[in-house]
């Protein structure tokens, strides 16, 4: 009984060190919602313990002071393979845990540029992934996304400078759109003067950048994209060929968006939230979209249709860090297995919360092939219990 009582109050204590931990970090931070869904808020806290908008492991979330590495400028990292890095917002305050300081967003560019890293086209990572077509070493894709007016203000100008192309994935539907809930994004005519100078726009979804109840409960909720939702109206969930058609609706519609817009002459999507099924890659190759993106960190290699992306961005992020990980071809620590609960109470309060968080993940686990790719089976279960995988914006 006494034991019982001891493991009771010990359970107490640590829900109490996390959560102070958990305010202390974010509690004088000023809250807004990215994209008005369910789980904006608990997107907030992976994001505060490490995993950062969009990112389905822990990368890059040193903070502490580091020794910064020996610049390296004529070493090659790694060949005929690209690193993709993603981002979301890059404002001159710490707005909230997902967003990366402009200040943290130079000097990352520093260090590329000073250790050799060689920024490639969306057209250069495609014909590269599709056909093989050489890439030089050390090649780096710099993808946004949701469309922030932001970038237009603080990122944009940083890679005009530095003459560095990028690629900002657009929800079609909330440019030029101040109706439309969430931060402001941004408008047609600075996405005309953005695309004259560098940076491709490609589909983030018409409109699909949403979470929705899988049941009448609404105990569990997923990313529309992830499979059948639950439709209020009918008292019933979407059949499979119902989420299909939904799907092929909502993708051609930004693509006729973009092409009409920007003469797009390829189709690149980056899955909201990293959330996909089988089925879903299945629409994505009947519209032409044979370039796809997830949240999960690694590094691209020829037939990667699929790919993976690094998160660059978030509160946590340390350059320094980054170019290391960078400079390992993206490798990721393995965490070690703990052989009892109570390890967990040697890690600290953000190692433990991060540890029982990551235990009640499947993320891209369970694989399937298709078309010779690797991509998620339609078992997609993540982040808190709720269904949807990896990203938070």
């Amino acid at each position: 009984m006494k034991k019982i009582k001891w493991i009771s109050a010990a359970v107490i204590v640590l829900v109490l060190v996390l959560t102070a931990n958990y305010l202390w970090q974010n509690g004088s931070s000023k809250h807004k919602i990215n994209n008005l869904t369910p789980l904006s808020t608990i997107g907030d806290i992976g994001a505060s313990i490490g995993a950062g908008k969009g990112s389905d492991k822990p990368v890059n979330v040193k903070s502490s002071k580091t020794t910064p590495s020996q610049a390296t400028p004529n070493k090659i990292y790694y060949r005929n393979k690209v690193i993709v890095l993603m981002y979301h917002e890059v404002t001159p305050e710490q707005i909230d845990s997902g967003t990366v300081l402009v200040s943290k967003f130079k000097r990352q560019i520093e260090l590329m540029k000073a250790n050799g890293f060689k920024w490639i086209t969306m057209k250069e990572y495609s014909d590269f992934i599709l056909k093989g077509t050489p890439v030089p070493p050390n090649a780096v894709l710099m993808t946004f996304d949701d469309g922030y007016e932001s970038f237009y203000e603080y990122a944009y100008p940083v890679l005009k400078e530095h003459k560095i192309p990028a690629t900002m994935f657009l929800i079609a539907n909330t440019v030029d759109n101040p109706k439309h809930p969430g931060i402001p994004k941004l408008t047609w005519a600075q996405v005309d003067e953005m695309h004259k100078n560098g940076i491709d726009f490609y589909n983030h979804t018409y409109d699909s950048h949403i979470l929705a109840p899988t049941s009448a409960s609404h105990k569990a909720s997923r990313a529309v994209l992830a499979g059948p939702m639950y439709l209020e109206k009918l008292n019933r969930k979407e059949t499979m060929t119902e989420f299909k058609a939904r799907v092929k609706k909502d993708l051609s519609q930004a693509q006729a968006v973009l092409k009409q817009r920007l003469g797009n002459d390829m189709d690149v999507l980056a899955f909201p939230y990293g959330a996909y099924t089988k089925e879903t890659l299945q629409v994505c190759r009947e519209l032409g979209i044979k370039i796809t993106f997830t949240v999960k960190p690694g590094i691209n290699a020829k037939g990667q249709l699929n790919g993976f992306r690094v998160n660059a961005g978030g509160k946590q992020n340390n350059p320094d860090e980054l170019i290391k990980l960078m400079k390992s071809g993206a490798k990721q620590e393995t965490k070690k297995k703990l052989s009892s609960p109570f390890d967990l109470l040697h890690e600290g309060p953000f190692k433990t919360l991060e540890q029982l968080i990551e235990g009640d993940r499947t993320h891209n686990s369970d694989l399937v092939k298709l078309d010779g790719e690797q991509s998620a089976s339609s078992a997609v279960v993540g982040a808190w219990g709720a269904h949807v995988y990896g990203e938070a914006a």
